[in-house]
């Protein structure tokens, strides 16, 4: 059997800061979902792969599109 490994990354915020994300998530073509609870925008992420390496590079390619938004 063949060992699978999984990441959930989850953000938090405003309607306004969440849009940039989930336009990021869309080009790039992850599959996210987001809630909205009392005003607050909740943006998560799952990435899976059967590598943990390979897996670690998606979750840090993911955190690099995510960080270009604070430059």
């Amino acid at each position: 059997m063949t060992s699978h490994h999984h990441v959930a990354i989850a953000w938090e915020g405003s309607e306004d800061e969440s849009l940039p994300l989930q336009a990021i998530l869309r080009s790039e073509g992850y599959v996210f979902s987001v809630q909205e609870e009392e005003g607050r925008i909740r943006i998560e992420v799952e990435i899976e792969n059967e590598s943990i390496r390979q897996l670690r590079d998606d979750v840090d390619a993911l955190l690099v599109h995510f960080s270009l938004l604070e430059d």
